[in-house]
């Protein structure tokens, strides 16, 4: 393990890892979980100093100082991402007690995203994923307690305060998933993967696994082909959409459409959100399908809408994001709130063919949530993973 020439020559330098040296840095994270106190220590210091802004906007067609450097360097940080994630996929999640997840469904999406917002805003992917359930699209959300973001209410918070075993087994998960279209596995379970412990009880600091946490949801690959993934200030999706191109082509994922957008609040392309905006910012979007990537920008207009304020997006003064959240799911909060969320919702109806343009896809998103569905939804897996 060549942690000094990691430090030195890559994150002191901001020059990211190749695929292979990447996949070693997993695995001796991975040792510092298990108990070698050395590799936890110098893995923790590796990954917080290579997450950084300008390691993962690194090109090596930009940096011919690095010519005569004594390693193959990367085209970009996607292969850092793929090659950390690859280990945690085959030396964490595949040897783990639960393993992957394998409900009996043609396939299950997840829309996590990766932290980190510069804006407070509802718990979006999570409301969304219970819209997109309530219209019969099967949904394997992923998450973690509050991490990298302001708003200090993770996805697994919303979850639990929703009632909702966030700890459940993997049958419990499968079966939920099978019978209702939702299903949660929270990051920390150590039952699918260790490797989150440490940013949440270790480092607690902003680290490379906010990036790597959503990318290794522990569903099974042949089962997550489809999926939104919110990239968070430090990275451009384009990259993450590289990240998972590699994963497939070493047969790790086998993610046939994914999209992975940015959102942006206003002219600004630093402040904003994991999620699609329909601010005055819009959203920066990396899609992939077949394996390659199509790269665009999507405003409200898109989604039939006017811009929104970005004031009007933020829990009111007072109150919570998990009760604001909590609010939108039932019915008692809408306006602009609530039509980002149907915006984020409308991409996993497109991604699940339920129609051929966002517009009808928001349509769809907005019928099923005021029909009352999505909270019901809810309560029915809550009844079935209770707290």
């Amino acid at each position: 393990m060549e942690i000094k020439h990691f430090l030195k020559d890559h994150a002191y330098q901001n020059v990211p890892l190749t695929f292979d040296e990447a996949y070693s840095l997993g695995e001796y994270a991975l040792e510092g979980c298990a108990g070698n106190q050395l590799a936890q220590i110098q893995s923790i210091a590796t990954l917080s100093a290579l997450h950084t802004r300008s390691t993962y906007a690194w090109q090596r067609s930009n940096r011919s100082e690095h010519n005569n450097h004594r390693h193959r360097l990367p085209k970009n940080a996607a292969e850092q991402i793929a090659g950390v994630c690859a280990a945690v996929f085959r030396s964490d999640i595949a040897i783990s007690k639960f393993g992957f997840l394998e409900p009996n469904v043609p396939y299950a999406m997840d829309n996590c995203g990766m932290g980190g917002d510069l804006i407070v805003t509802a718990n979006v992917s999570t409301i969304a994923a219970f819209i997109a359930a309530a219209s019969g699209i099967s949904m394997c959300k992923h998450g973690s307690p509050a991490n990298a973001d302001n708003g200090r209410h993770g996805s697994s918070d919303f979850v639990s305060l929703l009632g909702i075993n966030t700890c459940a087994t993997k049958n419990e998960v499968e079966k939920c998933i099978e019978t209702d279209g939702f299903g949660y596995t929270e990051a920390l379970d150590s039952r699918y993967k260790q490797i989150h412990l440490q940013t949440h009880k270790v480092a607690m600091l902003p680290h490379m696994n906010d990036i790597i946490g959503p990318i290794t949801n522990p569903l099974s690959p042949r089962l997550l082909t489809r999926r939104v993934l919110g990239v968070n200030h430090l990275v451009s999706p384009r990259i993450v959409a590289e990240a998972y191109q590699i994963l497939n082509e070493h047969g790790v994922t086998d993610l046939q459409h994914g999209i992975f957008v940015r959102g942006f609040i206003g002219g600004s392309q630093y402040e904003g959100v994991d999620e699609v905006s329909i601010c005055e910012g819009g959203t920066q979007v990396a899609e992939l399908q077949d394996n390659k990537i199509r790269e665009y920008r999507l405003n409200a207009a898109d989604f039939g809408l006017n811009p929104i304020s970005s004031v009007a997006i933020s829990p009111p003064c007072g109150m919570s994001k998990g009760d604001f959240s909590l609010g939108i799911l039932k019915g008692e909060i809408s306006g602009p709130p609530l039509k980002m969320i149907l915006a984020n919702a409308a991409l996993l109806f497109y991604l699940a063919d339920k129609a051929n343009n966002l517009q009808k896809c928001y349509t769809m998103a907005q019928d099923v949530y005021d029909s009352g569905q999505a909270f019901e939804k809810m309560l029915n897996v809550r009844s079935r993973l209770p707290k």
